[in-house]
């Protein structure tokens, strides 16, 4: 049997506490991609939190939103300022909890919102509003409404073909759940959505 010695130098290789101990590469390679994998999940968490992305799903808003349109929303100046006047914003049905509607801010809290002959009113003064193409006509989109401290009346741009606060009136701030702030999809309609200035 073959005797079996220490090698020459073993005595210089016994690791003192103040040395540091050599650790496995594969270990550390594993530690570091677990961390840039919590970093990617963290970060995504609190974009969709944020800056959730929703989809545009009808007519309502043309001819400025189409369906299939994707677009970012900003729920921390919902949380901060609130809507303003023109303001893009997407919000749960009063009607329907599991459905999400695309809508623009037209009448903020504590105004008296009046519609004649398809053209909204703000306190008594006429609304402009170019982005709307082509009013609505019908009698049933007439109407008076005065709205709380907390409420909004919204209306999408097509308005003879919007279920918008001229059936369901005015919306509680709590339903809204952000405010569009970029189209990113498709690339050929990518834009930062402002709120036009009356």
């Amino acid at each position: 049997m073959d005797n079996w010695h220490f090698p020459p130098d073993y005595e210089d290789r016994v690791w003192t506490s103040e040395q540091p101990k050599p650790t496995r590469k594969s270990t550390s390679w594993f530690k570091e991609i677990a961390q840039l994998v919590l970093i990617v999940v963290v970060l995504r968490v609190l974009l969709d939190a944020l800056l959730p992305r929703y989809v545009v799903d009808g007519a309502s808003m043309e001819p400025n939103f189409h369906t299939s349109e994707r677009v970012i929303v900003d729920r921390i100046s919902m949380v901060v300022t609130g809507p303003s006047r023109g303001d893009v914003v997407v919000l749960e049905s009063p009607t329907d909890p599991d459905d999400l509607l695309i809508k623009r801010v037209v009448g903020l809290p504590n105004e008296t919102i009046e519609i004649r002959n398809g053209r909204v009113h703000i306190d008594g003064e006429l609304l402009d509003e170019p982005y709307v193409s082509e009013f609505c006509t019908y009698r049933s989109c007439n109407g008076r409404w005065e709205l709380g401290p907390e409420e909004y009346f919204v209306l999408g741009d097509n308005r003879s073909s919007s279920y918008d606060s001229h059936s369901f009136g005015p919306v509680a701030t709590e339903l809204i759940k952000g405010i569009a702030r970029v189209r990113y999809w498709p690339f050929s309609e990518v834009d930062i959505l402002d709120a036009p200035e009356y």
